[in-house]
């Protein structure tokens, strides 16, 4: 069997795991019956559903020729990384209005044409609108502010 796809191939392998995780798991959570899903049905499904979308591309992969696999620069897949684990370790520090300035401004920092004065204010806007929809609108126990 020889691969036509690499591209589809790790999608395919993506979504096969994926789905399969979440199938794997979400019994842990009761599925309910037909007349009654519980909170574990949707998962599940949406699980199966993906894994199934998997197979279909993995046999899409060996099946259709496709483009090689580009190059790639992991450099601001790191960055990102980084961004999102700094968000949740500064959230409680820091509050939620300066982990989200902490984090627009090193996911930013990942892009090739960062500009600072660009990313202060994407983040200022973005902490006052999670700020209002998450704390004040939704309600979210979060903190706002830096405890002193």
């Amino acid at each position: 069997m020889r691969i036509k796809s690499p591209k589809d191939l790790g999608a395919g392998f993506l979504f096969l795991v994926l789905g399969g995780g979440f199938a794997a798991l979400a019994p842990g959570y009761s599925l309910g019956t037909p007349a009654r899903i519980g909170p574990g049905f949707f998962p599940f499904l949406l699980g199966l559903i993906l894994a199934g979308l998997g197979l279909v591309i993995l046999a899409r992969a060996v099946a259709v020729n496709g483009e090689p696999l580009p190059a790639t620069d992991v450099r601001p897949l790191g960055k990102l990384l980084l961004a999102m684990c700094l968000f949740g370790v500064l959230l409680r520090p820091l509050g939620l209005v300066g982990s989200i300035v902490v984090l627009v401004l090193v996911g930013g920092w990942a892009g090739r044409d960062f500009r600072l004065k660009e990313a202060v204010l994407l983040a200022a806007g973005l902490a006052i609108a999670s700020a209002i929809l998450f704390v004040q609108g939704l309600g979210v126990p979060l903190p706002l502010w830096p405890k002193l």
